[in-house]
């Protein structure tokens, strides 16, 4: 069964434009009249490339419209098989599906302080952030880690400006500083945003660890590998549960070994989804009773209970029953 989406949008890819070395922007120019959703920044959209195969790119606002979207895509030689297609067999005037905008990594547009930190093509969503902030007059400080000059996204609007430096990873010198130093002395009123390689995220949560929690942001491209605190807790958890589907009257058995996804579409119930990795957040459903174990990188634990949701694709139950609004 391949992934359901809430809303799809009828695109053409309109153009595809250098941006970097293995990096290429790819516009999707709407098929139909109506408007797409404004784009804001951090949101991304789904692509559905061919069947069964659709990959979550940032949108890149500032060249984004109404008409169009553009994402950055790195191609992946060593990934899942959707940045190689999109580099080395998508021709423009080809038609895709993509989906709504989704946005788990929102900026807050009133803070009075905003630091952004990214590495590599992490700057997507990032280089959006500021270049909101900057049009607001907003306070904002960008740090970019990339590994030389020549690597750098967006350096013609980045280079240069105010507010923004540049860290080369790849010098003899180590110029760009480390991430530690940047992070040291920021004020717990600061909104900070970071999005890059799992390495860079898994330092950012260590190095503030005690900052207020509602004023650091994350956005990951990928899981992040569980910790031995994770895997504890993994293991506290039910081994087999039934998930109770309220709005459709039905009891679904969930498997050892099995996503509660995996149950649902073993049953022929459509559901909406798209990563599979609990980084997206397309699966997110509202939980009306049980306790569910969160696995999903989209949100925190806290705030899952304080919203009563959980991401069905990856995350399991600590008791014997969930009752999900579906």
């Amino acid at each position: 069964m391949a992934p359901s989406a809430e809303v799809g949008y009828a695109t053409r890819l309109a153009s595809i434009r250098y941006a970097g070395p293995d990096v290429s922007l790819f516009e999707f120019a709407a098929l139909d009249a109506a408007p797409l959703p404004e784009p804001e920044p951090g949101a991304h959209i789904d692509v559905r490339i061919g069947p069964g195969l659709v990959r979550q790119y940032s949108l890149v606002t500032p060249l984004s419209t109404r008409s169009s979207y553009v994402v950055a895509v790195r191609r992946e030689a060593d990934g899942r098989g959707g940045s190689r297609r999109l580099h080395d067999e998508c021709r423009v005037g080809a038609t895709f599906t993509i989906g709504g905008p989704r946005n788990h990594f929102a900026l807050d547009e009133r803070a009075g302080r905003t630091l952004l930190i990214a590495g590599g093509i992490g700057i997507t969503p990032v280089y959006s952030m500021f270049a909101r902030l900057r049009a607001l007059g907003r306070a904002v400080e960008l740090h970019y880690w990339c590994r030389s000059a020549g690597h750098v996204l967006f350096r013609a609007e980045l280079e240069g400006r105010p507010g923004v430096t540049l860290h080369y990873s790849g010098a003899p010198d180590r110029a760009g500083g480390s991430l530690a130093a940047v992070l040291d002395g920021v004020s717990d009123d600061t909104e900070v945003y970071c999005c890059g390689p799992a390495r860079m995220l898994d330092d950012f949560a260590r190095l503030t660890a005690q900052r207020p929690p509602e004023r650091n942001h994350v956005e990951r491209f990928a899981a992040a590998a569980p910790s031995s605190s994770a895997e504890a807790g993994a293991a506290a958890g039910a081994r087999t549960f039934v998930v109770t589907l309220r709005r459709s009257g039905v009891d679904v058995q969930v498997r050892e070994g099995e996503s509660i996804l995996g149950a649902l579409m073993r049953e022929r119930i459509d559901v909406s989804y798209s990563c599979e990795e609990g980084v997206c957040g397309a699966c997110e459903t509202r939980v009306l009773g049980g306790q569910p174990l969160h696995r999903d990188a989209v949100r925190a634990a806290a705030e899952h209970e304080r919203r009563g949701t959980m991401m069905i694709c990856c995350s399991g139950s600590r008791s014997p029953r969930l009752e999900l609004d579906l």
